[in-house]
């Protein structure tokens, strides 16, 4: 089989023998084919899922905190957000009450561009808009407790506002299983410390860190328990391959969310009749910006419900990752201990940091597969420091997986993991 590789900038050709082609995974695009119009939009929004519609929770002049997602979510944000202001406004809501929150999470904050780019230029121009500040304790107050976290310390403008909605998007998570519904309170608009909690080192382990279940899921049973406390009204998108909205969820933080889940599934979720002994990863946007986001294409094959990937099998990422690694935490920890193993034991005994759970997979992933990255953007030496094996060919790191595979080798071969949940048959 002659497939072309691409990833950013980068294009290669490869063969494999089809005698050990165990599976040819991509998106099913003929999924949700009907692009939602404006008015599927705001029906969806009027006939919620699992709670009473907003015509019936908002009384006039009631304050509203309205959430939304940063940049680093393609969320239609600019689309939906105009036509939920005029509803708002429509049932006696005053622009002077309604705050609009971007929840960065621990993320970094948008530039001006980027908060143009999500909210557009009126609105932004318009309206009460600041983003989740997670390092400033004097932005939180405690929500209140759950059975998953000690305290959740919630954002006051989302915690004094009378009613919350929350504008998201649903596609698979690395382990909160898929992205939206309760995502977008904790962590979005949660406290460092909060989202720490959540976070930890035993939440992030497989199975509870998993790709592409919300039941299996340590970190979204928490996400969720934290959510209630503020009982938001979600709105959550599905998008098709080329970003039009083929589906939208409104309501209830969970039932919404799952209906949501369920839709994105359907093109998302793929099988392999068989474990492989190598997977060949290529395409999509998130390898092509750095290796943090790169390193999604090992969850795809090793942390979902029943992981295709052989133990001591080998990944080949093919990723440009023109922005070098994309975590300054992989650079510091990576190299100052021997093994991973040791790695493994530190994040699990430590105070957890920022980003600590990338570096956990990371450890895990090199601890049980052989990591192959076939990049332009990674240097030699930064490839030693992470602990992966850098090729400047797809040939090449194929030939190596070969020399370290039995002789009856399995082959799979993934197109675009950031929408896809690869679960073996």
């Amino acid at each position: 089989m002659n497939i072309k590789l691409t990833s950013g900038s980068m294009l290669q050709e490869i063969v494999l023998p089809d005698d050990h082609i165990a599976g040819f995974v991509r998106p099913d695009n003929s999924v949700g084919t009907d692009v939602y119009s404006d008015q599927m939009i705001i029906d969806s929004i009027d006939n919620p899922i699992g709670c009473k519609k907003l015509s019936e929770r908002i009384l006039p002049n009631q304050s509203i905190a309205i959430v939304v997602d940063d940049a680093t979510r393609p969320t239609p944000t600019k689309r939906i957000l105009p036509m939920l202001l005029s509803k708002l406004e429509a049932l006696g809501i005053d622009k002077s009450k309604i705050t609009i929150t971007i929840g960065t999470g621990l993320h970094r904050s948008p530039t001006d561009q980027e908060k143009e780019n999500i909210l557009g230029f009126t609105i932004l121009n318009s309206y009460n808009v600041a983003d989740n500040d997670a390092r400033n304790p004097d932005c939180f107050a405690l929500a209140g407790k759950t059975s998953e976290t000690t305290s959740i310390y919630l954002n006051k403008r989302v915690l004094d506002a009378d009613h919350v909605i929350t504008i998201g998007m649903v596609k698979s998570h690395a382990f909160a299983g898929f992205t939206g519904g309760a995502k977008s309170i904790l962590p979005a608009v949660a406290s460092q410390k909060t989202i720490h909690e959540n976070h930890c080192f035993h939440n992030i382990e497989y199975p509870r860190g998993v790709l592409g279940s919300c039941e299996m899921s340590g970190t979204r049973k928490g996400m969720e328990a934290a959510a209630r406390l503020v009982d938001p009204f979600i709105i959550n998108v599905v998008l098709s391959g080329n970003g039009e909205i083929i589906f939208v969820a409104a309501g209830d933080v969970v039932k919404a969310h799952r209906k949501a889940v369920e839709i994105y599934s359907k093109s998302a979720m793929r099988t392999v009749p068989e474990e492989v002994d190598i997977a060949l990863v290529f395409g999509g946007h998130a390898g092509s910006v750095n290796f943090y986001q790169a390193l999604f294409g090992c969850n795809v094959v090793k942390t979902t419900q029943r992981p295709i990937l052989k133990k001591n099998g080998t990944v080949i990422l093919f990723a440009e990752c023109r922005e070098g690694s994309g975590s300054k935490l992989f650079e510091k920890m990576m190299p100052a201990f021997p093994t991973p193993e040791a790695i493994l034991t530190h994040l699990s005994t430590g105070e957890v940091v920022d980003d600590q759970w990338a570096v956990q997979f990371l450890a895990t992933f090199i601890r049980d597969i052989n990591v192959f990255v076939v990049s332009t953007g990674l240097t030699r030496e930064l490839a030693e420091i992470l602990h992966v094996n850098l090729f400047g060919s797809a040939k090449a790191a194929f030939d190596e997986a070969v020399k370290r595979a039995p002789s009856d080798y399995r082959i799979a071969i993934i197109e675009n993991p950031d929408v896809l949940v690869v679960n073996k048959e």
